[in-house]
C-alpha cells in the first residue's frame, strides 16, 4: 500500500479532460565504458546502429547490443570514465602550428591517420577514417583558413591554430594518447548515479561492472530517494563479480562451486526490494561474428524489458546467448534460488532459459518478484499523471473536486486491468476539514498483482 499527499487538488473544472497515456514502462539508463561517445551525455538508443555508430567498442557497447538482441526498445546509455582523446600537433620545424584533436575520447581515435603535403605556399591537409578509409583533403594557405576549413568539413578531428607558420610535410602520422577508460573507479560510477537521477522516466538502471556491496548501496539509495520522493520509479540491476578460472573457456567444478559460494557470501548481508541480481557469463556473438564471454545481466534486462507488465520472466529466453560459461549444476540452482539470485539455465528442447523472477527484498517484505514491483511502480506512475492537472485548482467546498480526482485517477488503473497489467486495485481520496484549509488530500492507492507460479528446485 502507498500513501501519499498532494497539495492543492481541489477543482472546479469539469472531469474529462484528463488524457490518459500511460508512460513508457520500459526505459532503461546503462552506464558504462566504451570507446566512443562524449562522457556523462545520455544518448537514446533503440537501434543496434545507432550504438555502434556512437560507442564504437567497449562493455557498454556490448551491453547494449545484448540488451537489444533480448528486446529492449528504449535505453539511455552513458559513457563513464577517465578516458582521454587521442591528438596530433603538426610542426614547422621545431614550431607547435596546428593541434589536430580527436572529437571523442578513446583508443579508437588512435587509428586516424594525418598526411600533410607542401604545395609552394599552400598546404592540404588530410585526414583519413580508419573504418570507412574515405579521406577529406583540405588546403589552404593559411593556417587560419586550414583551421576553418578543417573545422567545417568533417567530424573526426577539431583544429586549433597554435602559431602562424604553415605546417611541415607529413605522410602517414596517427593521432595518439587516446584512451578508454575501461578500468572504472568508484568515483565514476557515483557520477553516473547522480547523472541518472534527472531523467524521471527511467524504469531501471544498470551499471555495468559495479560489482562490489558498496557501489550496489549506493545504486539502490539512489532508486530508493527516487521513489520515496515521489521522483520517478525504479530499481536496479546489480553485477556480481566476474567468475575468472584459470581456463576461461573450461572451468574446473570446485572453481564454479567457490564462485556461487562467494557471490552468495558477498550479497548475504544486502537486501533491498528495488534491488535484482544476476549471476553467470555465457558466450556472445559481436557485430564482427567474434565470440566473447560477458555477464548475462544485460540479456536478461532486454528480456524483461520485452515483456508484457505483470508477465514472469520464469522461461523467457534471452537472444544471441551461445552457450553458458558456466553452466550451474542443479544443486547449486537451489542455492541460487534460496539465496533470491537470477541466473540462466539450458533446460533440453528448450534452450537457455531464465531460472528465477525475483528481487532482493528484506526477509518478509511483500515485494519479492520483479513482476510485481514493476507492475505496483507503473500503477503508482500512472496514478500520479492522472492527478497532476489538479494541481493548483481553487478549493471545492462541496467535495465535488474531490470526486473528479478519484475519477481521474481510475481511468489508467482501469485500463491497467482490462490489458492485464494489473489484477485489481483499491483507492481512496480523504480529506478532513484541516486538510481542506490547506489544500491537501491524501491519495491511498492498494495495487494487486498477481504472483507467478513457478516450480522450486528443492528435494
Amino acid at each position: 500500500m502507498a500513501m501519499k499527499i498532494i497539495k492543492d487538488v481541489y477543482t472546479e473544472y469539469l472531469s474529462g479532460s484528463v488524457v490518459v497515456t500511460p508512460p513508457a514502462s520500459n526505459v532503461e539508463f546503462v552506464a558504462g565504458a566504451a570507446q566512443g561517445g562524449q562522457l556523462l551525455t545520455r544518448y537514446t538508443i533503440s537501434a543496434k546502429e545507432t550504438a555502434r555508430q556512437i560507442f564504437r567498442g567497449g562493455e557498454l557497447l556490448k551491453a547494449l547490443l545484448e540488451r537489444l538482441d533480448a528486446g529492449s526498445s528504449m535505453i539511455y546509455a552513458v559513457r563513464i570514465g577517465d578516458a582521454q582523446k587521442a591528438a596530433l600537433v603538426l610542426k614547422a620545424g621545431e614550431t607547435d602550428v596546428i593541434r589536430l584533436e580527436a572529437a571523442e575520447p578513446g583508443t579508437w581515435w588512435n587509428s586516424i591517420e594525418v598526411d600533410v603535403t607542401v604545395d609552394g605556399d599552400s598546404r592540404t591537409i588530410e585526414i583519413t577514417d580508419p573504418d570507412t578509409e574515405e579521406t577529406s583533403a583540405f588546403t589552404g594557405d593559411t593556417n587560419d583558413a586550414l583551421v576553418e576549413a578543417i573545422k567545417g568539413g568533417q567530424n573526426l578531428v577539431t583544429a586549433i591554430k597554435l602559431a602562424d607558420e604553415l605546417p611541415d610535410a607529413v605522410t602517414g602520422e596517427n593521432l595518439t594518447g587516446g584512451t578508454d577508460g575501461e578500468t572504472l573507479t568508484n568515483g565514476d560510477y557515483i557520477d553516473a548515479i547522480e547523472f541518472s537521477e534527472q531523467f524521471t522516466d527511467v524504469s531501471w538502471v544498470h551499471f555495468v561492472g559495479a560489482d562490489s556491496p558498496a557501489l550496489w548501496t549506493a545504486i539502490v539509495t539512489s532508486c530508493r530517494n527516487m521513489v520515496e520522493n515521489v521522483l520517478g520509479e525504479r530499481f536496479a540491476l546489480l553485477d556480481l563479480p566476474r567468475l575468472q578460472p584459470v581456463d576461461p573457456d573450461d572451468p574446473t567444478p570446485q572453481e564454479i562451486q567457490d564462485y556461487v559460494d562467494g557471490c552468495i557470501t558477498l550479497k548475504d548481508d544486502f537486501a533491498d526490494r528495488n534491488a535484482v541480481f544476476f549471476i553467470g557469463e555465457a558466450k556472445f556473438i559481436n557485430p564482427d561474428g567474434n565470440e566473447y564471454r560477458g555477464r548475462v545481466t544485460s540479456s536478461c534486462s532486454g528480456k524483461m524489458a520485452s515483456v508484457a507488465l505483470q508477465k514472469s520472466l520464469l522461461g523467457e529466453s534471452p537472444g544471441n546467448i551461445v552457450s553458458l560459461v558456466p553452466e550451474f549444476t542443479r544443486g547449486q540452482q537451489v542455492q541460487l534460488i534460496q539465496a533470491n539470485i537470477n541466473h540462466l539455465r539450458t533446460q533440453p528442447g528448450i534452450g537457455k532459459i531464465i531460472a528465477l523472477s525475483v528481487n532482493a527484498p528484506p526477509a518478509g517484505e511483500t515485494y519479492n518478484r520483479i513482476e510485481k514491483l514493476r507492475a505496483v511502480y507503473s500503477a503508482g506512475k500512472q496514478a500520479r499523471l492522472a492527478a497532476f492537472p489538479h494541481l493548483g485548482r481553487p478549493n471545492d467546498e462541496g467535495g465535488e473536486g474531490l470526486k473528479l480526482l478519484e475519477e481521474d485517477i481510475k481511468r489508467p488503473l482501469e485500463l491497467m486491468v482490462q490489458k492485464g497489467e494489473i489484477d485489481s486495485y483499491e483507492l481512496s481520496v480523504e480529506s478532513t476539514d484541516e486538510m481542506r484549509l490547506l489544500g491537501e488530500a491524501q491519495v491511498t492507492l492498494s495495487v494487486n498483482s498477481m504472483k507467478a507460479f513457478e516450480v522450486i528446485l528443492t528435494k
